[in-house]
Parts: C-alpha cells; structure tokens; sequence
C-alpha cells in the first residue's frame, strides 16, 4: 500500500504504468534471496509497499536486506519480533529512507515513556506504535507530551469498546497524536462509526468493524458522509457478486477515499484480483483482494481530483500497511498460544 508521502500526488511520485507488473519484479527479488520454507504472506506485503519507490527492484530489496540484517543485530529487547515483520519494517525504512540504528535507539528510549505512562505491554505493537510516531512526527523525536496523548487516546477508544481495545490499538492511536480533537472527541468520533457502520452497512461488530472505523476517522471526513461511500461501495462489490466479508472491512475503508466513481472503483479491484489469481496460484480470496485494494489504490490515487488527496489518505494509506503488519503478528500469536 503506498505510504504518506505517496498520497500527496506531486512531481517525484513514482506511479509505475501498471503496478502489478511492478509488484511482480519486486516480489520475485524478495522471493529470490528467500528460503522455500520462508512465509510469502510477509514478502507480498513488503513488495506492496515497495511499489511507488523509485529505483530498480534488485536495488530496493538489496537495501531492504540490509535493513533487515541490521535490525536483527540490534533487536534486543525487540528479540521476539518475528521474521515476519521484521522484514516489513525494513521495507519501510527503505521506502522513507530511515536507519535501522536510529529506529532501535528511538524504540529504546520511547519504550521507557511507555513504561512510565502504565501503557499496555507488547513488544511488537510497542516497536510499531514508534515507527508510527517516527512518520507521523516528521522524524522529530517523540516528546513524554505525546506518549501520554497516545495513552489518553488508546484509554479513550477503551472506555467505549474495553472489550475491543487491546494493544493491537497502538499503532492506530499513534496516528491519531496528530490528529485534531480531544482524546474525548476521538473516542467518541471512533465510537460513532462503529455504530454507524453496523447500522448502516450492516456489519458484524467486532475487532474488524473498530478497525474500519478507526480508519474512516483518520480522514476527518463527515461521518454520516463516509458511512454512506462505505456502504456504495459494499453494495458495488457485492452486485458483482464478490463476497465481502469481515476480514476485508478495511480494504473497503481504504477505497473509500478515491474519487472516483464505484462503478470504477471496483472494476479496477476485480481487474487486479482476477489477474493476481491467474499469476500466484494459491492466493486466498482475502489475500487477492487485500492486493488487489492497494494496487487499484495505486493506479486510481494520482488520477483523483485535485485536492482529494491530501493528509488524511497519507494517514489512511500508511495505516493500511500496519494493519497488515499487526495481522502478521495476531497470526504468529495465535500459532504458538
């Protein structure tokens, strides 16, 4: 999924003519220097973010290899973050140019905020709620200020949904530290969506709804404006008769923000799905379709209408890879419960 700086259209955004053949270059490198035994599911992710970087492929997962060698020497208190996410981290840090040591260093001293502000413990939602804080801050240094914003907002969400709300909410109320508002207001705008979805997109409520409704808050958009595109565009989907169900709740959020036609919209996504099925054979419906959402989101962003773009799809575009990134880890945790 591209990243925030990507969702501000500009002169140095690199938008490739088609971006599954982009993909493809990227993930066949990433597979290459790869045991067989190596879980693709991370890999994928990783060449999805990849795509709007400018460079030859070999050279950006040289880079992101080396990223990834670096972070596994200074991991430390971060030992038990898996391969798995791992090497999404270091895809990042290519992407924005970042250094795996000044990430640790940043990660050492903001898990000591952390600790001081009685935050829930999780390493690898802790190390994902600072690379966060890394993009959403500029680089600056995060201040003990925001790190109780960030717990204010996370105990917020919690006062609505405490039996949602868990460290898996981290990294999205790290967003949220920029965001205008309260820690009340934004509790309680997250909470209205949620209701509002389930009402009227008829969802399931669960940890898939908050997530979709957290990112629909992101946008600063109108709440009863942007239930309504989320359920336009359910419907489109499901008149082609594609099944949507909760572990694709976010995907919709993210396309909700392309001005564009739905009609478009999910011609573009069921082109990319059924092209991905026919090239990796195997690919889950979910996978193909979560694929599928960031590369139609590529191809669509740069066409959309001047001054759609902006903040909040930079917002909503990097959460979509962390959320990626926290499936990744919920999965591992469920293995070896």
């Amino acid at each position: 999924m591209p990243f925030r700086s990507d969702a501000d259209p500009g002169p140095d955004l690199f938008v490739p003519p088609d971006p599954l053949e982009r993909f493809q270059a990227l993930y066949a490198a990433l597979a290459a220097n790869s045991s067989w035994l190596t879980d693709k599911i991370p890999l994928r992710l990783a060449a999805a973010s990849l795509i709007t970087s400018p460079g030859d492929p070999a050279l950006l997962v040289s880079a992101t290899h080396r990223r990834d060698a670096e972070l596994r020497a200074r991991l430390g208190w971060l030992t038990d973050i898996a391969p798995a996410l791992r090497v999404l981290l270091a895809a990042q840090m290519v992407k924005y140019g970042d250094d795996a040591n000044a990430f640790i260093d940043e990660a050492e001293r903001v898990r000591v905020m952390f600790r001081a502000a009685h935050l829930r413990r999780d390493t690898a939602y802790e190390a994902l709620a600072v690379l966060v804080l890394r993009r959403v801050l500029a680089g600056r240094p995060v201040e003990q200020a925001e790190v109780l914003r960030l717990r204010d907002i996370y105990e917020a969400m919690k006062r609505h949904h405490w039996f949602l709300t868990g460290p898996e909410d981290l990294p999205v109320c790290a967003m949220l530290v920029t965001h205008p508002g309260t820690p009340a207001e934004i509790g309680a705008g997250t909470d209205a969506l949620y209701r509002a979805l389930h009402k009227r997109a008829d969802l399931w409520r669960g940890d898939s709804l908050q997530t979709a409704a957290n990112l629909l808050y992101l946008t600063g958009v109108e709440p009863g404006v942007i239930v309504e595109r989320y359920a336009t565009i359910l419907a489109g989907f499901r008149e082609t008769g594609t099944r949507i169900g909760e572990d694709e709740y976010d995907e919709l959020a993210i396309l909700c923000f392309i001005a564009w036609p739905v009609e478009k919209i999910v011609a573009t996504v069921s082109e990319f799905r059924d092209r991905l099925k026919t090239t990796f054979a195997g690919l889950s419906r979910t996978a193909a379709l979560n694929l599928a959402a960031s590369l139609a989101f590529t191809r669509l962003l740069p066409e959309t209408e001047a001054g759609q773009a902006g903040p909040a799809l930079a917002r909503l575009a990097d959460a979509k890879l962390l959320l990626d990134m926290q499936a990744i880890v919920a999965a591992r945790a469920s293995t070896t419960a």
